[in-house]
């Protein structure tokens, strides 16, 4: 279809360029008359002036009257703009241009060389003026210039004739072009109209009812691939789209059930079942999403074991008991690099795990990290005793390693938030029971004897006994004492001068009790009660921490509010090294602080210096 194409464009094209060729020539055929008969225009304008030269030239010299010369002084003026113009019309000719040149001079020759002389000759009366010879020379000359136009006229005249015929036969040949052009041209087009609905017509018939199946949902059709040219693309490429079309229906099959399993697992995630079903779940969908033949989750432990907490199929492998690592597999190199690997050929793999791979004939796998809260946690590997897992195994897989994420991170922070919730029970609890003990060891004890000893002195008053005075002393003691251990109770559940004049006079209590150079910048903002007592015993605590462990001479307090959050930080400059689980206290003062709905971090590198900071929701 394309040659035939090409063919019949070719002879269109061809009969029109004829056509084109012949409308130029009688185009320039045209010009050229139309320039010819400028020339000769221009010629007769340069007789014209020639004769109004001689004429006035004449009257003048035989009637001395001086209107004669009027013609003369217009030709002399009006010569250089009609020579000019004669010239530049005779160019295209050569022989015409010396023609034009030799007739201009010879115009000029005769003003010059003749007519100016005698007209100052007869100004000045002189004789020769009127002479025979001078007349015959004015007569010579003027025949030799009319001999020169009608010569130059003569051969403009059978140009513009020739070219007259010129024009008139580019005429005929462009008329003929046109009529040979147009009809075969047609004719040329009716033979390939019929030709296209031949070759073309049934073709995309049978394309049409072949893509109105397709669109009807038969996936399957396909067209015979017979046409040739565009016809036979055309099929091709509607069986290449066939093709893609049922890929895409397989992937979007494929990506509906990634999708539904992601869905059962993520519900199991938010419904918080226990993490174990959950690796059980995600271990049973991996397997049959990407047509493992076997998937196992394992859990890195700090001694550089590995713990399977999730297999499938279960039973090829222990759960829940601890293995050497071994070198080679999937779940080994992640350890190594925290990135996902693919093995596509096993090479010597060792340890439990080679074991386990070997007994299964597995020959290839694909391994995940799992990392929690940025830090890696376990792994994930699907292996294939059959052809490798498809190219995109790693980024799917990557989906359900961040669900097992989640699943451990939401256990970690309940497991988190139960062992604080009893650490504050157990707290609640323990200063219960020590101010129930002070108070019945110091306090109370000390009141019950001030009563007996009042009792006591009653009588002796009554008796009029001598001890009687001393007895009230010993009953004041006692009392005094009462109220002294009563105030020092107090003053460690919640000093007063916090409660009556707010977070930084009591910050500079604390200051001022401190073996340390504390400098401070403390609002004097006043904030709920919980929020001021937990700063207090925040920055309490870490000053404490700092006399205690951090060998610092120097530290510094600032308390602000921005955005709504009271920022406390205690920063030092000594060895560093605070340790959570060393009996520092932090881990009471995290209870206390997220009990407020806050955040407490500590840094504290060996390199030195700890900084402390609590931020506490106040807006």
């Amino acid at each position: 279809m394309v040659v035939a194409s090409a063919v019949l464009a070719l002879i269109v094209g061809a009969a029109f360029a004829v056509l084109l060729i012949a409308i130029t020539g009688l185009r320039a055929s045209t010009e050229l008359g139309r320039e010819t008969q400028e020339e000769l225009a221009a010629v007769d304008a340069l007789e014209r002036l020639a004769v109004d030269l001689e004429t006035g030239l004449r009257g003048y010299v035989i009637t001395r009257e001086q209107r004669f010369l009027e013609p003369w002084e217009d030709g002399r003026t009006q010569l250089p703009a009609i020579a000019a113009r004669l010239q530049r019309l005779a160019a295209g000719e050569s022989s015409d241009l010396a023609r034009a040149e030799r007739l201009v001079q010879a115009t000029n020759d005769y003003i010059g060389a003749y007519g100016e002389p005698l007209i100052d000759a007869v100004r000045r009366s002189d004789p020769s003026a009127r002479g025979v010879a001078t007349t015959d020379e004015g007569k010579q000359r003027t025949d030799a210039l009319r001999a020169s136009f009608n010569r130059l006229k003569q051969v403009g005249r059978e140009r513009l004739t020739a070219r007259e015929a010129d024009a008139e036969r580019d005429a005929r040949r462009a008329t003929i072009a046109a009529i040979i052009g147009v009809g075969g041209s047609l004719l040329l087009i009716a033979l390939f109209t019929g030709y296209l609905s031949r070759v073309i017509v049934r073709p995309v018939r049978r394309v049409a009812g072949a893509a109105g199946r397709l669109a009807g949902g038969d996936l399957g059709v396909r067209l015979s691939e017979a046409g040739v040219g565009e016809i036979g693309e055309l099929e091709r490429a509607f069986n290449r789209m066939g093709s893609s079309l049922e890929v895409s229906q397989e992937q979007l099959r494929r990506l509906a059930d990634e999708h539904a399993a992601l869905r059962r697992v993520a519900t199991l995630v938010a419904q918080a079942v226990p993490p174990a079903e959950i690796f059980a779940a995600v271990a049973t969908e991996v397997r049959g999403l990407f047509a493992a033949d076997s998937v196992a989750i394992a859990r890195f432990e700090d001694d550089g074991a590995v713990v399977i907490v999730a297999a499938d199929p279960p039973g090829h492998i222990a759960v829940g008991v601890p293995l050497a690592l071994g070198e080679g597999t999937s779940i080994a190199t992640v350890l190594k690099t925290v990135r996902p690997v693919r093995t596509d050929e096993y090479a010597h793999p060792s340890g439990p795990l080679a074991d386990v791979i070997d007994e299964m004939g597995l020959r290839s796998s694909v391994g995940c990290p799992i990392l929690v809260e940025d830090q890696l946690w376990g792994a994930i590997a699907a292996g294939s005793r059959g052809e490798p897992l498809g190219p995109e195994t790693e980024v799917r897989l990557t989906k359900f390693t961040g669900l097992v994420a989640t699943a451990i991170a939401n256990a970690e922070s309940r497991s988190a938030l139960a062992a604080s919730r009893a650490r504050v029970v157990a707290a609640a609890d323990d200063t219960r029971r020590r101010i129930e003990r002070d108070l019945h060891d110091g306090a109370q004890q000390r009141l019950v004897h001030t009563i007996i000893t009042l009792k006591w002195a009653h009588r002796a008053l009554g008796n009029r006994r001598e001890d009687a005075g001393e007895l009230v002393r010993e009953a004041l003691t006692q009392a005094e004492q009462a109220q002294a251990e009563l105030r020092e109770l107090a003053h460690g559940i919640l000093p007063s001068v916090l409660t009556r004049n707010g977070l930084q006079a009591s910050v500079d209590t604390i200051v001022s009790n401190t073996p340390l150079d504390v400098t401070t910048e403390v609002t004097d903002q006043r904030f709920p009660a919980a929020v001021e007592a937990t700063a207090y015993f925040v920055i309490s605590e870490a000053l404490t921490n700092v006399v205690k462990h951090s060998k610092a001479d120097q530290a510094e307090v600032k308390v602000g509010v921005n955005d709504g959050t009271l920022r406390i930080e205690v920063r030092d400059a000594g060895v560093g090294g605070a340790d959570f689980e060393d009996g520092t206290g932090l881990i009471g003062l995290q209870d206390r602080v997220a009990a407020l709905d806050g955040r407490l971090h500590v840094t504290s590198p060996a390199a030195g210096g700890t900084v402390v900071v609590a931020l506490l929701p106040v807006g």
